[in-house]
């Protein structure tokens, strides 16, 4: 059994910084987290960096690396790729550049702000916050920067990723033309136990909630007049999700509505064809809802943006949340 509250959350939670600094101490050693050996800041969008060159008029300071991942610098007739490099992988690209005009360059890169890596930790947790992540980390280990789970921690994590975030594939920075939000769940228990289908490793842009134990919702998007997140501390079924979301927007397309269902001890989910006409018409059984259901109503207003639509209801504001830095 696991506690979240009192002695037995507090030794628990020493259990596991232990474990991580053991982990960092001794690469070889083997566990159900698979911690990793800290690699290199890699920039990224949004950071802040010093460019220092031994001719004084070509160096620049406070850089800010563009949504593409590029810089400008002067002299340079191009754009140079900054995103996905180390500051001594960028050093070294600047310094082929500056080649041409300068004899024997020298190039220092330093990062002066990391804004690229963000993360949030809200919900029923400790202390919740927004970091800055400079490493690879599992979600277990940032539980330990909030203090671990509340008193009033319930059984699940959600994790809101937005898959059309920017990210580095094979040392280049990739922009998906059309991307999606997601809505990822886990059971809070196999976390704390650093059960790897529980404890992914976190994304730029998380936005990762401890979910109250009296808080069982479901979500609804698409052609609706409204997307919403349903409470399901009454039994709702899926007519009545509708119903609840101002009924259905011209065009939705009632004979295909999506309902994506958790799969237990997995990060995935499965989905399932419902026939909303066929229910409304009582040639069907309507279909009972299960807390972290994704119903999606297909149509011209479909779009995926679920969780742009619906955030300020799903999450508290973080915006005056503290930011802390993780090396």
């Amino acid at each position: 059994m696991i506690y979240y509250c009192g002695r037995s959350f507090v030794f628990s939670l020493i259990t596991v910084a232990l474990a991580i600094v053991v982990a960092a101490q001794n690469p070889d050693t083997k566990g159900p987290t698979n911690f990793i050996l800290r690699e290199n800041y890699k920039i990224g969008p949004g950071d802040v960096i010093d460019v220092t060159v031994n001719k004084a008029e070509l160096s620049r300071t406070a850089v800010r690396v563009s949504d593409q991942g590029t810089i400008q610098l002067p002299m340079l007739d191009e754009d140079v790729s900054a995103a996905c490099r180390t500051e001594r992988q960028l050093a070294d690209q600047i310094k082929e550049k500056y080649k041409k005009y300068v004899i024997n360059p020298f190039i220092n890169v330093a990062v002066r702000e990391f804004n690229s890596n963000p993360v949030a930790l809200i919900g029923a947790v400790q202390s919740p916050g927004r970091f800055q992540v400079q490493r690879p980390m599992r979600i277990l280990e940032l539980l330990t920067f909030v203090n671990g789970p509340s008193p009033t921690a319930g059984r699940s994590i959600e994790v809101i990723r937005d898959l059309n975030r920017p990210s580095c594939q094979d040392g280049s920075l990739m922009v998906q033309k059309e991307g999606v939000e997601d809505l990822i769940t886990l059971p809070l228990a196999d976390t704390l136990k650093g059960v790897d289908s529980a404890n992914p490793f976190i994304r730029p842009g998380d936005i990762i909630r401890v979910v109250e134990a009296d808080q069982l919702n479901a979500y609804i998007q698409g052609s609706v007049k409204s997307s919403l997140t349903i409470n399901l501390k009454d039994p709702v079924t899926l007519s009545q999700a509708v119903a609840m979301a101002g009924g259905l927007a011209p065009g939705a397309a009632s004979e295909k509505v999506i309902i994506r269902r958790h799969v237990p001890n997995s990060i995935n989910r499965n989905e399932m064809i419902v026939n909303l006409k066929a229910i409304n018409q009582g040639k069907s059984d309507d279909v009972l809802l299960l807390p972290n259901d994704i119903i999606e109503v297909p149509g011209p207003s479909g779009s995926k943006k679920f969780f742009s639509r619906i955030f300020d209801s799903l999450v508290p504001s973080i915006i005056g949340l503290p930011t802390r830095v993780i090396y």
